[in-house]
């Protein structure tokens, strides 16, 4: 009878121990790729332009400052809009623009169709420097006066 008790009791133990591990796995969302962490569909906002340790945001036109750009991921077509914002460069410019947008997670380019940020110079493919939930890290290489260096730009939500 004992042995019964004992087999009974590590039963109910082990019983336990799954079912709350099983809660458990269905708390977790699954891990977002990348691409899917871009692709939110929540616009994205220009927030540093750097050169080095040099702030250059200066070196955009305010009235590209306030573009909102939003990424939507689709496992086959990505498409995304960007919103030229409150202050247009000139009225007759469409509010927004409609893109298409691909991103190699082994590579780590961000490949669009149209200029998402308008920056002098800017030349070749875009790199993601890193993505979080809130912040978006880009650069890409610039030529000024024909020297070639890295523009590393951050957009947030």
């Amino acid at each position: 009878m004992k042995t019964f008790q004992k087999l009974s009791f590590l039963l109910s133990i082990l019983c336990i121990v799954s079912f709350s591990s099983c809660h458990q796995d269905l708390d977790k969302d699954p891990v977002k790729s990348d691409a899917e962490i871009i692709g939110s569909g929540i616009a994205w906002k220009l927030s540093t332009a750097k050169v080095g340790i040099f702030n250059v945001i200066s070196e955009i036109d305010d009235c590209l400052q306030d573009n909102v750009v939003t990424f939507n991921y689709s496992p086959s077509v990505k498409l995304g809009v960007l919103d030229s914002g409150p202050t247009k460069c000139s009225s007759t410019e469409s509010q927004t623009v409609n893109f298409i947008w691909d991103y190699n997670e082994s590579t780590k380019i961000l490949l669009v169709d149209t200029d998402i940020i308008e920056v002098p110079g800017a030349e070749g493919n875009m790199i993601v420097e890193s993505v979080s939930n809130n912040e978006l890290v880009i650069s890409q290489n610039v030529s000024v006066s024909g020297i070639t260096q890295k523009l590393v730009v951050t957009f947030v939500h």
